[in-house]
């Protein structure tokens, strides 16, 4: 008589899962190794482990020798690994119930199987969720619920006894903390060479078939389709988005046009986004992005749907979007921790790094700015950064314990989570400036080379691929519809004599003008009147996102108060 295992994945109705199997082992797998397929790793997993649990460190080691974006989970004899990739491109959920282990991609089944509900939220988790879109470490919205994070794996061992020991593996650690002493001027052809195999490695994943990138006025998209012209590859194609004559889909047409490539335009009106975000597609999409530990990336999937219905999009696509090359280069290291932090002492080093997550990133709702809720987050990030690593040696190094931190949180729980977008729409993706030697070499650069992202723009500026480097513009502005330039200026004169003048602009200009100037229609999803008198303070059309998942779970945010535990440690 067979006993049943201790444990069930719930993966086989999720969109990009196969499920292999090879002898007593059953692997599902999500994902693209570079070199190797399902079964030949399937394989290797039976050869490390056979009847019982392979050895954690020969694991490890195995793990951190694949190459490409994935998640598995492997089942064999008595033993059960789950493992996201060094990015988590995928994310993976577990939860123990009455000696029962369940995993699964999407949040929501394993909710309800455990049946949770509003009252099972962690408050300081929903504060930090309502301010920032994200939790904060390995948890979800649920205690009851645990997230893998990037580089991580689960070991389950059912023993000889059935009695399960879950142990967590790390195969990989991405720490831009301890930077070489090199000068960045010596970097320049170290970049240049890590350029081009990012596209040669793309390359070889499209394997020929037509790669789409979503191309915008910036620096990171602009990469990957010159990389493209340079290198040679034939079947490329370009597509922007947002209110029509914005200017960065006018850089965008530009750029398309000197490189030679298609170039489509998908406009954006707020009716038109309404429609689509209220769609039977956009909520499929949301449910199967929904990992608990972020909102569902809100951008891409109105102008996919629109190309695919279109019939514009054909079905062996590579999306290859230019995320997240602002962040990596530097572009987020705030200008606190260049300065020089010799003398401060370990908890003045740490305040500054939490500081600078605090003040960048939970802000969406100016109701939950205050003393409590604020310190109930900082705990959070606090025990968040001594998680990823001790402080360096110099405080030089302190800015890479902040990007860490960024990179385990909103980079890959929020950003990167947007590749869900293509796969539900039957897509494949690949991410070039998150791929191995992009982490490897941005890891090891210095502080010095990030200030300003100088090093990425002037390695990108000289070696101009495609010749769309030196006088297109990069990230322009302009008011679109040019109805509201006079409206906006008028405005924003009557504020600049008042006491805090700026500020008050600010607030204004969110609250009243940016539902018809937002370049995306971000607002679409709301009528302007309840926008203008939400009396929350709102910070952005995020913070509406934000609030509506939450209340989508009976959660009451805004009423939430911390934990008395980290109230009273605060």
């Amino acid at each position: 008589m067979t006993t049943a295992a201790p444990w069930t994945p719930l993966l086989d109705s999720t969109p990009g899962w196969t499920h292999h199997r090879h002898g007593e082992l059953t692997l599902w797998w999500a994902g693209a190794e570079l070199r190797r397929d399902p079964a030949t790793l399937a394989a290797e997993l039976v050869a490390l482990g056979g009847t019982q649990a392979p050895d954690p460190d020969r694991l490890t080691a195995w793990l951190a020798g694949l190459d490409g974006f994935f998640a598995l989970v492997a089942q064999g004899p008595g033993w059960l690994l789950a493992a996201v990739d060094r990015v988590r491109s995928r994310p993976l959920l577990w939860a123990e119930a009455q000696g029962h282990f369940w995993l699964s991609q999407e949040g929501p089944p394993l909710a309800e199987r455990l049946g949770l509900g509003p009252g099972d939220a962690d408050p300081d988790q929903v504060i930090a969720f309502a301010l920032a879109g994200y939790t904060v470490g390995e948890a979800t919205l649920y205690p009851a619920i645990r997230a893998l994070t990037p580089g991580q794996a689960l070991l389950l061992d059912a023993g000889p006894e059935g009695r399960v020991t879950a142990r967590p593996l790390t195969h990989h650690r991405w720490r831009p903390f301890a930077p070489d002493a090199v000068d960045p001027d010596d970097l320049r052809r170290p970049l240049a060479e890590v350029h081009e195999r990012l596209i040669q490695r793309l390359i070889g994943h499209a394997a020929g078939r037509p790669i789409l990138v979503p191309l915008s006025a910036g620096l990171d998209s602009r990469m990957i389709a010159s990389g493209l012209v340079a290198a040679g590859y034939p079947h490329v194609r370009t597509f922007a988005y947002g209110r029509a004559g914005n200017r960065e889909a006018v850089i965008s047409r530009r750029i398309a046009h000197r490189l030679g490539l298609p170039w489509t335009f998908v406009p954006y009106t707020n009716r038109g986004i309404r429609r689509i975000m209220s769609s039977p597609g956009h909520r499929r999409y949301w449910a199967q992005a929904d990992s608990l530990t972020a909102i569902p990336f809100p951008q891409d999937f109105a102008a996919l749907s629109t190309l695919k219905q279109a019939g514009e999009v054909p079905d062996d696509a590579v999306v290859v979007n230019g995320q997240t090359g602002d962040f990596i280069s530097g572009n987020h290291i705030p200008a606190s921790l260049f300065a020089p932090g010799h003398g401060l002492s370990p908890e003045a080093r740490l305040r500054r790094i939490v500081d600078g997550l605090l003040a960048k990133h939970f802000k969406h709702w100016r109701c939950l700015l205050d003393a409590p809720r604020l310190d109930a987050v900082r705990a959070l990030l606090d025990a968040e950064v001594r998680r990823l690593g001790d402080l360096p040696d110099s405080p030089l190094g302190d800015h890479g314990l902040l990007e860490a931190t960024e990179f385990h949180n909103r980079q890959a729980k929020y950003v990167i989570n947007g590749q869900r977008c293509y796969e539900a729409l039957g897509l494949d993706w690949w991410l070039p400036l998150w791929d191995r030697p992009a982490l490897d070499f941005w890891a090891a650069a210095p502080l010095a080379a990030k200030r300003d992202q100088t090093l990425y723009r002037e390695v990108l500026t000289e070696t101009n691929w495609g010749g769309v480097w030196r006088d297109l513009p990069i990230n322009p502005l302009r008011i679109q519809p040019a109805w509201m330039r006079p409206v906006r200026w008028l405005a924003k004169a009557a504020h600049a004599p008042l006491p805090d003048g700026r500020a008050r602009w600010r607030t204004f200009e969110t609250r009243y003008l940016t539902w018809f100037t937002d370049p995306l229609c971000s607002y679409a999803t709301w009528p302007w009147w309840q926008v203008a008198t939400e009396p929350r303070g709102a910070a952005s059309p995020l913070a509406f996102f934000h609030a509506a998942y939450l209340e989508a779970r009976g959660i009451d945010w805004a009423g939430m108060p911390p934990c008395p535990r980290t109230a009273s440690e605060g």
